[in-house]
């Protein structure tokens, strides 16, 4: 029999035993099963690194008898806390953790794997041999570049994003898998791009992004979304149109699909859940209407019509998407963070934030007009351009659980007037602008693919809210 202070000993360390798995999964990103001492296997392991590649999970819906239950962490300011509205997808189900981390599935949605998203954290794929479990979800605060569909094909491009890899400069890509002429990556082409003739052999950006995998990088399929020179001409019925009623050409010689589409919706959408072997993000592009004149639906719908059916497309693409594992963003105009209205394009911010991971407001110096935020020549103030913007976008959103916003930077020089230089000062100006601002992460457009290195170096400097 244990006296009153030897059953005191005994409870502080098994306190300290689960504290240490606890810890253990955060640095490993593992999943666990705290085990008693009554548990046949409790001295053998404590703590179970499951690993897709060494290990087969159980996949049969049949083979189990009970729920799955369990609950998620994030390391958040030097302690655990509870992760509240993260994404638990097991491939067939998808709930959303309460405000003390737990989720809960029954035996017919198990499948022996889980998926967890939640916006700033690493994504969870692991297979699941127990009936409870804790996850710890380790930060992410991405550093992208941006690699187009032409270049991403090229062992010279592969291996310099490699190169980048390896200084730590980088610990994200963003590559193209649909580009604006329409053409799909065969790592992503579905029946409807192959029937379309739209696909294109993506075999060696397939094992570029297993590699990268490989090595712990975090990998952003972009796919344009509306704007699309292929499907258009195949199915002109889920297409925009112009005022005579015939496909709509915007100033670039672009056809659009159409937003107000259920099927050209789900045409984007099931590329992106086809890519879901490769990346762990689908950024959507071009995921508005065009702004010109001349488009017979702008006499058609308002304002409101245009916000729904932009905002009807986050929410389809995020119960498909999320339940396929994967996080979703969109890229967002600038100047709907802070013009009060969609101008025209149909993004409200406020209304995609709560089915997103991410909103990326392309917020390029060079984009703003003479005046805007009171400055005679924008482009010559790339820091506080951009923090206002990013400033302005994470203001609108409001709900718990919603998107975290990381915008696109210009890493590419000034195309107006002045024709600035945008070297490393003005790259990483705009880099600190968003960290200031409460931006989680960065991304650098630069389809010369010369991008300032230096400022890369200087961004691993920088402390990024909420995680200082």
């Amino acid at each position: 029999m244990f006296s009153q202070d030897g059953l005191l000993v005994l409870r502080l360390f098994r306190i300290f035993l689960v504290t240490c798995v606890i810890v253990v999964a955060f640095v490993a990103g593992t999943t666990l099963r705290p085990v008693g001492a009554e548990d046949p296997v409790a001295e053998q392991t404590l703590v179970e690194v499951a690993d897709s590649s060494e290990s087969t999970a159980i996949t049969s819906s049949a083979a189990f008898a009970r729920n799955l239950s369990g609950r998620v962490y994030v390391w958040d300011r030097g302690r655990l806390r509870p992760a509240s509205q993260a994404r638990v997808s097991t491939g067939s189900a998808l709930v959303r953790t309460d405000s003390s981390g737990r989720f809960e599935f029954s035996p017919e949605q198990r499948t022996g794997r889980l998926s967890i998203v939640q916006p700033g954290y690493d994504i969870v794929h692991r297979p699941i041999y127990y009936d409870q479990s804790v996850i710890v979800l380790r930060n992410l605060v991405v550093r992208a570049v941006y690699i187009p569909f032409s270049e991403v094909t090229k062992p010279a491009v592969q291996a310099w994003a490699h190169d980048l890899i390896d200084r730590n400069l980088i610990n994200a890509v963003v590559i193209d898998l649909k580009d604006e002429g329409g053409r799909v990556f065969s790592i992503a082409a579905t029946p409807t791009v192959e029937q379309i003739s739209a696909v294109r052999d993506g075999s060696s950006v397939g094992d570029f992004l297993e590699e990268l995998q490989r090595k712990g990088v975090y990998r952003i399929g972009r796919v344009v979304t509306f704007l699309d020179r292929s499907y258009p001409y195949s199915f002109p019925q889920n297409a925009l149109r112009n005022l005579g009623g015939g496909l709509f050409i915007d100033g670039m010689g672009s056809t659009w699909s159409s937003a107000y589409s259920s099927e050209a919706r789900r045409y984007n959408i099931e590329i992106g859940v086809q890519a879901a072997g490769y990346v762990e993000e689908i950024q959507y592009d071009y995921v508005r209407l065009p702004y010109e004149n001349g488009l017979l639906e702008r006499g058609l719908y308002g304002e409101a019509d245009r916000v729904a059916a932009i905002t009807r497309f986050a929410q389809e693409a995020s119960e498909a998407l999320h339940l396929a594992g994967l996080a979703v963003s969109f890229d967002t105009f600038g100047v709907v963070s802070t013009a009060g209205n969609d101008q025209g394009i149909g993004q409200s911010v406020a209304g995609l934030a709560p089915y997103l991971d991410y909103i990326s407001p392309m917020v390029y110096p060079s984009g703003w007009s003479a005046g805007s935020f009171g400055y005679a020549y924008p482009p010559e103030h790339p820091g506080p351009v951009v923090r206002i913007n990013v400033e302005a976008t994470v203001n609108l959103i409001e709900e718990p659980g919603s998107a975290l916003v990381r915008p696109w930077l210009q890493d590419f020089h000034d195309y107006q007037s002045r024709g600035l230089g945008y070297h490393a000062e003005e790259v990483h100006a705009q880099i600190a602008a968003t960290a200031e601002a409460g931006g989680i992460g960065f991304m650098l457009w630069d389809t010369s693919l010369q991008y300032e290195l230096q400022a890369l170096e200087q961004a691993l400097s920088l402390t990024w809210s909420p995680f200082g």
